[in-house]
């Protein structure tokens, strides 16, 4: 008697998948499903690539050439994948209008943000918009991951906030920008100097790069603060203040979404 391994896999895969808990509705499912089209096609290149980079190397027996000519393939593939996203993208409404009239948000980004956040309505308040993103504060200090433990935000979607947070410096964006450099200039005269900080991850406090970091991440928060108080207004959702907002000393001074920022 021989025993079928490939069929008993298959039973156990098909077992797993009625006992899984039910997927999450998507309020715009083709834009997720074009984001992961893209993101697939990302991840092959970045795999390619790194082959590539191995033949260079001379650590590895498969053909350059060949690399070369499957990354071009993946290229062409991804140019298409970000067409359809912002094809996809554009037909979500008024959100979409504000967020691409932010100077240093283009379409694509837009496509991506909309994609992973994709229903206001599933965040009742700006805390769980920030925990969802990955820019919670736990405790009084910002969240990690924790080796061994899921992790409780998106990756990506936190990765994707630091790249439109790098791009408004860039790019001057009115509003954020102000934020970031008045930032920057309340912690540096509040701390001259670097301090020594044995309990946090950081060896040393308030150097420039640890002040850019720390100005950025506010600048991140008050974005994602306008972009969660728009998309649910455009809903007819409710929205209210940011709690550190209402009830803790110092953080009174609520700065409003702009209509359009250009």
């Amino acid at each position: 008697m021989t025993t079928d391994i490939k069929g008993l896999e298959f039973i156990e895969i098909e077992e797993a998948a009625k006992s899984a808990p039910a997927p999450r509705p998507r309020k715009h499912i083709e834009l997720w499903q074009a984001y992961l089209w893209w993101d697939e096609l990302m991840g092959m290149r970045m795999k390619h690539t790194l082959r590539l980079s191995a033949c260079a190397r001379g650590v590895t027996k498969m053909d350059a050439p060949f690399e070369e000519q499957i990354i071009e393939w993946l290229t062409a593939m991804e140019k298409d994948s970000k067409k359809v996203m912002i094809g996809i993208g554009k037909s979500t409404g008024p959100i979409w209008e504000w967020l691409t009239a932010i100077h240093g948000i283009g379409d694509h980004t837009a496509a991506k943000l909309i994609a992973q956040f994709d229903d206001p309505g599933r965040f009742a308040t700006v805390s769980k918009w920030w925990r969802f993103s990955g820019w919670a504060v736990i405790d009084g200090k910002r969240e990690r991951n924790v080796k061994g433990e899921k992790s409780h935000y998106n990756r990506k979607l936190k990765s994707e906030c630091y790249l439109v947070a790098t791009s408004f410096i860039k790019q001057q964006t009115p509003v954020y920008v102000d934020i970031y450099y008045t930032e920057k200039a309340r912690l540096r005269s509040e701390h001259p100097e670097p301090e020594p900080s044995p309990e946090s991850a950081w060896p040393t406090k308030y150097t420039d790069s640890h002040i850019h970091r720390m100005a950025m991440r506010k600048m991140v928060k008050v974005f994602l603060c306008h972009f969660w108080v728009q998309w649910r207004t455009i809903e007819g959702l409710p929205v209210s203040l940011p709690y550190a907002v209402t009830h803790v000393e110092g953080h009174e001074h609520y700065i409003e979404p702009q209509a359009q920022v250009v």
